[in-house]
């Protein structure tokens, strides 16, 4: 069974990558999986939760399902599930997004750009250049150029 895949940060523009996915489902009579990677290193977890050792990866685990399952809880006639690892969010993202489920995965972007984007990286770049599968990015700036 195909499925889609959102797989969000669980910052605030969370919320709108998740809309979007969800609403693209319902058009494709398809189920959902909202998607998370607890990031393992320093600047761990959730990102206003601060740096997290591993002896607390699994506290951190039940709280983005916590949180995963309020934004669930926003759209009860959908066919929404929960996954939440650890790891690299890229490396995961991918590996979870090329399980032979999934159809489309859907992120979102910020859109830095210049010394920002070197400094920072982007995620959702990586996920696009190596995915195996349509990628529907969803970007944090709707603003005309």
């Amino acid at each position: 069974m195909s499925e889609i895949l959102i797989a969000v940060d669980l910052g605030p523009f969370s919320k709108s990558v998740i809309h979007t996915g969800v609403e693209l489902a319902g058009k494709m009579n398809t189920s959902v999986t909202l998607f998370t990677v607890i990031e393992i290193g320093i600047g761990l977890g959730l990102p206003e939760a601060g740096p997290v050792f591993t002896d607390d990866i699994q506290g951190r685990i039940k709280e983005a399902e916590d949180i995963l399952q309020t934004y669930k809880n926003n759209y009860p006639d959908a066919n929404i599930n929960i996954q939440v690892t650890a790891g690299n969010p890229k490396n995961e993202t991918l590996d979870q997004a090329h399980n032979g489920h999934t159809s489309i995965l859907v992120v979102g972007t910020h859109g830095r750009t210049g010394l920002n984007h070197m400094l920072v990286g982007s995620t959702a770049e990586y996920i696009i250049r190596h995915a195996c599968i349509p990628v529907l990015v969803v970007p944090y700036n709707k603003e005309d150029h």
